[in-house]
């Protein structure tokens, strides 16, 4: 039975005694996944506040590190054998081009990455990792290091497998 129930703003609702069964959300992969992503998020903050705080010394004066800025870094550290530019950036990360240019200054102007012309295209630009950006690759890979350990604290490594295999399977079914 549906009862109309007019308001003074002349918007209809309507009511009804049926009741719709709707799903749980705390049962779908989605919320999972973001549940655990947030607390993650919340774990490395909160337990590596002095690491993420670290101020890392550049020439005499202080930086601070970004995530996103880490992410490039710890990028281009895992592709040191192949020359990277700006586009590999925004397709790694899948991040806009302005954001990936945005990053790329503050990176140079940072002390983190140089550039250099590259051997193919010279109107193309090369970044490359300083010894600063270095130093700040050792100081996070120690950091998630210990992260990832803490993580996988307890999970034997057949369920680990098992763990990687559906997420696998996860991204392939959203491609």
């Amino acid at each position: 039975m549906l009862t109309l129930v007019y308001r003074k703003i002349n918007i209809v609702r309507i009511r009804t005694n049926e009741v719709k069964t709707m799903f749980d959300a705390k049962e779908t992969i989605v919320y999972n996944i973001r549940n655990l992503s947030l607390h993650i998020s919340h774990y490395i903050h909160h337990h590596d506040e002095k690491f993420m705080k670290h101020e890392f010394e550049n020439d005499g004066r202080k930086d601070q590190v970004s995530r996103l800025q880490g992410m490039a870094i710890g990028f281009m550290y895992t592709n040191r054998d192949k020359q990277i530019i700006q586009k590999d950036f925004e397709k790694a990360m899948f991040i806009s081009k302005s954001t990936a240019s945005g990053l790329v200054n503050r990176m140079v102007k940072n002390g983190l990455v140089y550039t250099s012309p590259s051997a193919e295209d010279a109107r193309v630009k090369c970044l490359n990792l300083t010894s600063h950006a270095m130093d700040v690759m050792y100081e996070i890979d120690k950091q998630a290091t210990k992260t990832e350990e803490a993580l996988r604290r307890g999970i034997d490594p057949d369920e680990l497998k098992v763990f990687f295999k559906v997420l696998n399977q996860i991204k392939k079914n959203t491609k």
